[in-house]
Order: structure tokens, then sequence, then C-alpha cells
């Protein structure tokens, strides 16, 4: 029997342990993605370089670096400025929303928000990539 391929490789950097298992657990079981977890944003923009996902989740809220500053380093590296992002807010952070756009994110979701819509999300962001770059 033959595995069937990936749909994509789907970075997610986040702080919570618990949130990246469980989140990773779906993209690869529901979404056949490859997924890189990282802790925190100098570990994600390191994987990020290295493995050029289709698409990358970012939690707003994290120590060392905040998920603007994840985006703004992402948008700013040639490498990695095309990879689309989805930020990630906890509860109370829906402020954050305009400004993650106007830094570049694809879009903005709760973070525990619901599973088909995250997948959705992922979904778009991964075709989108994947249109834009044929040969990646």
């Amino acid at each position: 029997m033959t595995t069937p391929a990936s749909s994509g490789t789907v970075l997610l950097i986040d702080d919570e342990e618990d949130f990246r298992k469980v989140i990773a657990w779906r993209l690869e079981r529901e979404g056949n993605y490859r997924v890189l977890t990282a802790p925190d944003g100098p570990a994600g923009l390191v994987l990020a370089s290295q493995h050029h996902p289709d698409a990358v989740l970012v939690d707003f809220t994290m120590p060392k670096m905040n998920g603007h500053a994840v985006l703004k380093s992402l948008k700013d590296d040639s490498g990695t400025k095309d990879i689309p992002v989805i930020m990630l807010t906890s509860m109370g952070e829906e402020q954050k929303v305009a400004e993650s756009i106007s830094l570049g994110a694809m879009s903005h979701m709760a973070k525990w928000s619901d599973a088909k819509q995250l997948l959705d999300e992922v979904k778009m962001a991964v075709a989108r990539h994947r249109a834009a770059h044929p040969d990646a």
C-alpha cells in the first residue's frame, strides 16, 4: 500500500505545547499536511528559512518575539516573504486583526476556533502559495 503524497507543508509557531500537538495532529490527519512546529518566533523563523513551508500559522502572544514581529520578519525576508501567514489570537486580542492584515497576514483567526474553519484557511493558504510557486 502506498502512502498518499502530502498536501503541503505547514509551519505552526506557538508557545503552547498542547495547542501545537492538537493542531499538528489535526492538520496531519485531516488535511494530510506535513507539519513543522516551533515553540517560539526565533525557532520558527529558522524552520521557515530552512524548509520554505506552504503556509505558516503564528500565535500572536509568545515570549521572545510576538506574532507581529515574526510576521514582519517573514515578510522582510526575500526567501519567506511570499509564504501565506495566518495569525492566531486568544480571546481579547481582536484589535490585532487590522494590524496583522496591514503587516501582510493572509488572515487572522481565534486560536481555538472551529477546526474545520482552520483547516479551510490552511487549505486556501497552501493552494495560494502553490499556485504562485508551482515548482516549490
